[in-house]
């Protein structure tokens, strides 16, 4: 008999312990699989030869380099953030999520608050809760760099600019680009800045340009995403025009696009999703430009073959004193000697 009720008590404790272990398993999410990341790119998605495209490129880099996973989401605008970043959260899968753009941060501070144990990235915007990393960039000192240019090349003494939106995160672009322009020559204009509104739509982009050109401008820095693809077209279509990219190096795209203020996305998101992986993720606020390397223009010599080698292309050199002075501004400006002046301010 006591055989029997040993026996008895032995089964249902197996019971007991597989109903406990069933119950865990479907009523948790899984644990994060160490090296499996999300990457929910900004409405102009892949393709945009730019902001979107360069951050991808850092997920490529962390998988080719450190083995990770990533699956890549690509809305189609800003009221599908929430959804996705609730979706990917949901699963407890991610050892990161990383955010691109500053338009998903309303969406992420509702859902970074419901879902307190995974860790999140975002480029572009500042959102102060404890599992959130913020990527923020001085995009303004590499677009001083590539107003140094402008500025040397121009021939009409007149530039333009194009944004994508009239925010501070574009007047940064601007206002940087314009004080390189006119530190390098002060005879020449920097034209009043004009605004997409949004970032995908090159037809507008172009149009904006050609306006552009037809007030006297003989270059146009473009910084608006896929937007701008419109307004470099502009410039290779145009006479004796020229035209500066951004975020990636876009030189390759046309023999008349000379430099690209870059915005290395690539780096920043790599070096997250790095320390993600190792345990090493620390929420707050990362910002780095030229100094850090998060910032800078693809005509500075030690640019030039990093992009040669990524787009399979070939430079055209840039005549002597442009790459001095190219030069001499980083310098300044690593240094401090040049303070160059804030979007954001």
């Amino acid at each position: 008999m006591n055989k029997l009720y040993a026996g008895l008590l032995a089964v249902i404790l197996i019971v007991v312990i597989v109903a406990a272990a069933w119950f865990a398993w479907f009523s948790n999410p899984a644990p994060p699989t160490v090296k499996k990341i999300g990457l929910i790119l900004g409405t102009g998605g892949l393709g945009d030869k730019s902001f979107n495209d360069i951050a991808y490129a850092g997920c490529v880099r962390a998988r080719d380099e450190l083995g990770i996973n990533f699956t890549t989401a690509e809305p189609k605008a800003i009221s599908e953030y929430e959804g996705f970043q609730t979706n990917y959260a949901k699963t407890g899968e991610y050892a990161l999520i990383v955010c691109i753009g500053f338009d998903q941060a309303d969406a992420l501070n509702k859902t970074a608050l419901a879902y307190p144990n995974q860790k999140f990235a975002i480029v572009d915007m500042v959102v102060d809760l404890p599992n959130v990393a913020s990527l923020t960039f001085k995009a303004n000192e590499g677009s001083f760099l590539t107003g140094v240019v402008a500025g040397l090349f121009t021939q009409t003494n007149k530039v333009g600019f194009v944004g994508g939106m009239d925010i501070p995160l574009i007047r940064d672009f601007y206002v940087g680009y314009k004080a390189g322009v006119e530190w390098a020559n002060p005879s020449a204009t920097v034209l009043d800045p004009v605004f997409v509104g949004g970032w995908g739509d090159p037809t507008k982009g172009k149009e904006l340009a050609v306006s552009l050109f037809g007030l006297g401008a003989d270059s146009i820095f473009a910084a608006a995403g896929k937007s701008g693809l419109g307004a470099l077209e502009a410039a290779h279509e145009g006479v004796n025009k020229l035209g500066y990219g951004v975020d990636s190096c876009q030189d390759y795209l046309y023999p008349e696009i000379i430099a690209s203020a870059t915005k290395r996305v690539d780096v920043a998101v790599y070096e997250m999703i790095s320390d993600a992986i190792i345990g090493k993720f620390a929420n707050g606020t990362y910002s780095g430009g030229l100094a850090e390397r998060w910032t800078g223009c693809s005509r500075l010599p030690d640019e030039e073959g990093f992009w040669e080698k990524t787009f399979n292309f070939n430079y055209t050199a840039l005549p002597s004193n442009i790459y001095a002075k190219l030069t001499e501004a980083n310098d300044k400006i690593v240094a401090g000697t040049i303070t160059v002046p804030s979007g954001y301010t």
